[in-house]
């Protein structure tokens, strides 16, 4: 007698970079192949490869060995440029205000500038989001 074919599973990465982490696995693909991101598709040719981004890890690694869906949670599917930034917009989520404001003291001249008119873009664009409860509680729809 043969042995029944195992059906095909994902792994997903959790919590490996300081050691600890685990790696599970689902029984689909978690990855739809476009950056959440830039928008750019493996399926269009625009990327080779896209990676799970965790924001923040909300859970041990141990629980999420026993529940591998909660791998999923506060994930972006990103492009391998996206995720870089992703890497270092979480580094600072993680980090202490003033530490970031010495570190960015520490960026000289036109560098410092485009940093500068960085920040000013990217909050300009987040104060245009809409937080969606206080959409729902004014009936405002996009």
């Amino acid at each position: 007698m043969s042995k029944p074919d195992k059906p095909k599973m994902w792994s997903v990465k959790y919590a490996m970079a300081h050691g600890g982490g685990v790696v599970v696995y689902l029984p689909f693909n978690p990855r739809k192949g476009k950056c959440d991101a830039c928008g750019k598709s493996i399926a269009n040719g625009e990327i080779k490869v896209t990676a799970l981004h965790h924001w923040w890890y909300a859970y041990q690694p141990k629980t999420v060995k026993e529940n591998p869906i909660l791998a999923l949670d506060n994930t972006s599917e990103l492009c391998f440029y996206c995720h870089d930034i992703a890497d270092a917009l979480r580094t600072l989520l993680y980090a202490n205000s003033e530490r970031i404001s010495n570190v960015a003291m520490c960026v000289t001249a036109s560098q410092r500038e485009k940093f500068i008119s960085t920040l000013d873009y990217v909050l300009s664009k987040l104060k245009q989001q809409i937080n969606p409860q206080v959409a729902k509680i004014l009936g405002v729809t996009k």
